[in-house]
């Protein structure tokens, strides 16, 4: 730290107006959620430009023509694949929507939902939690058609997964908040996890319609709603032992590290003092000793920046 952050050098610029501290973190930082919308939404325009323009002379693929789209092709989720080696499809699946009402819910879940939550776990812990309970619905997917019970042609796609995470994590942290089904009916949250909880596991056994993205939306959930319940400690235990360990290095360290640590905040405090007082009273002030302690700290100053330049 410079003397001009010190209080009483900021107190003599501009009359004696104190200037606030720079918020580089905010300018240069973004919300997980507002990304993730923007990365979704370009990749379904990306796809949409990119359908096979014959497509529509073939009537079995009506209402689902973007899967002949090459980013398709090469990022959806399909279990023969992903058994050869293609195991990115597990990830790029989550960013793939069918059509323009299966993008525009998701992301309006994923935009109330995640929000909140973003502010309350942050930005890494929410993407973290985010992309796993995706990852564990595209892996519970392959699952059921790896034993059969979901046809192993079939493909998956969507941020289901991901948005139904959150849905869980939120009807454990705000059971009592309410959200209105299609804009219309209030209900609280925890009330509606459950109802469609029901639904899609009614679905998944019935193997009905989207029985496969209902696998998502049940692994996404359970995970989301786990998370909320135990996840968070599970968390601080391993930030815990993060720290302990960071702990235990800096106790390793050389024993002259840490009386470098010292000296430096030593002479921080004594030129701090000493400034105050040139300040204060001018530099006649200072006495013999004073000036000799201040030429001693700029010079160990001089030759610590020295040494970092010598390490470029």
């Amino acid at each position: 730290m410079s003397w001009r952050d010190r209080d009483y050098a900021r107190g003599a610029q501009g009359g004696g107006r104190v200037w606030p501290p720079t918020r580089r973190v905010a300018l240069l930082g973004g919300s997980v959620v507002t990304t993730l919308i923007v990365i979704n939404v370009a990749v379904f325009i990306l796809s949409q430009m990119t359908i096979d323009r014959n497509a529509a002379r073939y009537p079995e693929l009506r209402g689902e023509e973007i899967i002949t789209s090459p980013v398709f092709q090469f990022s959806a989720m399909k279990t023969s694949l992903v058994m050869r080696g293609q195991v990115w499809r597990i990830i790029t699946a989550q960013y793939l929507h069918w059509s323009f009402g299966h993008i525009l819910m998701n992301m309006l879940g994923l935009h109330f939902l995640g929000r909140a939550l973003e502010r309350d776990w942050g930005s890494k812990r929410f993407f973290f939690i985010y992309l796993i309970a995706g990852t564990l619905g595209m892996v519970f997917y392959m699952i059921l058609t790896l034993i059969g019970w979901l046809p192993m042609q079939g493909v998956a796609a969507g941020a289901s997964g991901c948005v139904l995470g959150l849905l869980g994590a939120c009807a454990v942290r705000y059971p009592h908040a309410e959200v209105l089904i299609y804009f219309l009916f209030p209900i609280k949250i925890r009330t509606a996890a459950l109802l469609f909880g029901a639904w899609y596991i009614w679905n998944l056994l019935d193997q009905g319609p989207n029985a496969g993205g209902d696998a998502c939306h049940i692994a996404g959930m359970l995970f989301g709603a786990w998370w909320a319940y135990r996840g968070e400690t599970w968390w601080d235990r391993v930030g815990w032992r993060a720290s302990s360990w960071r702990t235990r290095t800096r106790e390793r360290a050389p024993s002259d590290f840490g009386a470098r640590v010292d000296q430096r905040r030593d002479d921080a405090q004594t030129v701090d003092r000493i400034l105050k007082k040139v300040y204060e009273g001018g530099i006649h002030s200072l006495t013999e000793e004073e000036k000799r302690a201040l030429r001693d700290a700029t010079e160990r100053q001089r030759q610590t920046e020295a040494g970092h330049a010598d390490r470029l």
